[in-house]
């Protein structure tokens, strides 16, 4: 084993126990170019997106990193098994194992919670000292001045969809941070828990150096909410406008308040703001924490947006205990005659580590513990008003008929007021057709790759 070696493995999700593939990824990932940047230039290091590309387990890396969210630490445990029976030195992370401490014990040579930052650093010193550690965490949260930036050199480009219709450059599209941190804590997500709950922002020179390394690129901005600091945003957005890059982003729906934000965001090239709506069942979204969204009015926030030149793609979750089968089709519905562009639907998943998940098992309705089916498309507990079977159902016809033909028509009706501006529009037309083709093979067309064509897919078909 090559001591200077070091692989960085993005798992797949394990579909009916085989990894799930793509023929393509809609997205690159941030985690292993990122990881990259924090390794020192001595070592020689490959990254692995196993959804794309075939894992070498005869590769003869001395270390291996895998990262993960919680639904692919079933398929990382399998290759940490396969390269620690080689001889390799297995090192997993992400907030996924780091949400299933007890799980990931014993299959792994060390355990990195939290952060990667001064916790890798660390891992590498006491790798060439023989001395690695089973668990590196606690801590405070690092700070995320100086960062350096991800090394997206290192992927293959090809194997990666290319937005022609929003970008001139060769580039997929490329993912940048400038913040961290929520200051909300929904008891669904593991946002606040994982990052914390105070924010923290890049210096906006080091963000605007790092995109100026993409000339052209059409970016997706990951914090969890790039409005969340309203005049810091606005200078960012400044800044960003001679770039002559376009992005999507998430955004708070009180972006919607505040019309010089979102004139300075469509400036600076954003076509389309996914914002987390989640219900618009008030007992929904009282039990699950999402206190700010209570005054949401949905049609004053897409006019805001749209008003600016930014279409948007509304988030939504069913399952809450208040659902029933009619009212998720009521949902969908909803959305129809609103006209909303584009719709993420998702399961409520009760995920370790969040108080959702303390309290459906303090319930007795955790159905079974397969972290694979843990990635929002699938029932792990028993709902309140049908029976997971029910909800699964329920939640991919409507789904389906969200993105039908006669939905999209009705849709897409006031697409003429975008002809001033018609960029956004075509953007999220377009993705409807990729939604319906992903909805189809029961692939969720955010999970990270194209399902048609694949092996995946026709799995997918059958399941």
């Amino acid at each position: 084993m090559n001591k200077k070696s070091i692989l960085l493995v993005k798992p797949a999700q394990l579909h009916e126990g085989k990894p799930l593939k793509f023929s393509r990824g809609l997205t690159p990932t941030r985690a292993l170019p990122y990881l990259a940047a924090l390794t020192p230039s001595d070592y020689d290091v490959t990254l692995v997106d196993e959804g794309l590309e075939e894992i070498d387990f005869d590769c003869g890396a001395g270390l291996v990193g895998i990262t993960t969210i919680l639904s692919q630490v079933p398929r990382a445990l399998e290759i940490s098994d396969k390269f620690r029976a080689a001889g390799a030195k297995v090192v997993l992370g992400g907030v996924g194992a780091s949400s299933v401490p007890d799980r990931v014990a014993g299959r792994c040579d060390s355990l990195v919670v939290g952060e990667a930052e001064g916790k890798w650093e660390s891992v590498l010193a006491d790798y060439q000292a023989g001395r690695l550690k089973p668990v590196y965490g606690g801590g405070t949260f690092c700070s995320v001045e100086g960062l350096p930036a991800a090394r997206f050199d290192l992927l293959d480009r090809r194997k990666y969809i290319r937005p022609s219709e929003v970008t001139s450059s060769g580039m997929p599209r490329v993912t940048i941070e400038t913040s961290r941190g929520c200051p909300h804590d929904c008891a669904f997500c593991s946002v606040s828990r994982y990052f914390g709950r105070t924010m923290r922002f890049r210096p906006i020179d080091d963000v605007i150096a790092e995109m100026r390394l993409y000339p052209g690129a059409h970016f997706f901005i990951v914090d969890d909410n790039v409005s969340a600091r309203p005049s810091r945003s606005k200078e960012l957005f400044r800044r960003m406008k001679p770039l002559g890059n376009t992005w999507i982003g998430q955004f708070s729906e009180t972006a919607a308040r505040d019309p010089e934000l979102l004139d300075l965001a469509r400036e600076s090239g954003c076509i389309n703001a996914f914002i987390g709506v989640e219900s618009v069942d008030p007992e929904a979204l009282r039990g699950a924490g999402k206190h700010a969204n209570l005054k949401t009015d949905l049609p004053a926030v897409m006019k805001a947006f749209r008003r600016a030149g930014i279409d948007v793609n509304v988030s939504l979750i069913v399952g809450f205990d208040t659902d029933t089968r009619q009212s998720i089709q009521n949902l969908a519905d909803y959305m129809i005659a609103q006209r909303v562009h584009l719709m993420s639907l998702f399961i409520l998943t009760p995920l370790p580590g969040t108080r959702l998940f303390e309290q459906i098992k303090g319930e007795g309705r955790i159905l079974h513990d397969d972290l694979s089916r843990y990635d929002g498309t699938h029932a792990v507990f028993r709902p309140k008003n049908m029976s997971a079977e029910e909800l699964e159902e329920t939640y991919w016809k409507t789904f389906e008929r969200f993105y039908g033909p006669w939905s999209v028509a009705r849709r897409f009706l006031n697409a003429p007021a975008w002809l001033r501006r018609p960029l956004p529009v075509v953007y999220t037309y377009k993705g409807n057709a990729f939604f319906r083709r992903q909805i189809r093979h029961r692939v969720h067309p955010l999970c990270g790759g194209v399902a048609n064509g694949t092996d995946a897919a026709k799995a997918s078909e059958g399941a």
